[in-house]
């Protein structure tokens, strides 16, 4: 399994279907069904993974403007508009 394509906490929930993305603007991270508002400019790395660790997720996919990304391809920064989608992702065992 490629290690950079899941990030490094687990947890047992099942993924969801992506949702659209709402008409409010500003950039955000969708979670549990919650959207949170962040800033754009903040460091998209940091801010996904307080994110993951306050919303309990363990092992996680992160959507980027509706497409899955890896660890390795998130932007250094959030942009303005930005809509982010933390899904958890329960590894067979």
């Amino acid at each position: 399994m490629d290690n950079d394509q899941y990030w490094d906490q687990e947890v047992g929930v099942e993924e969801e279907e992506i949702r659209q993305r709402p008409e409010a603007p500003g950039s955000f991270i969708r979670v549990n069904g919650a959207n949170i508002s962040v800033q754009p400019g903040a460091s998209a790395v940091e801010t996904i993974k307080a994110t993951a660790r306050d919303a309990g997720l363990g092992k996680f996919r992160v959507y980027y403007n509706g497409s899955e990304v890896k660890p390795s391809e998130i932007p250094t920064q959030i942009t303005e508009g930005a809509m982010i989608e933390l899904r958890p992702y329960d590894v067979a065992g």
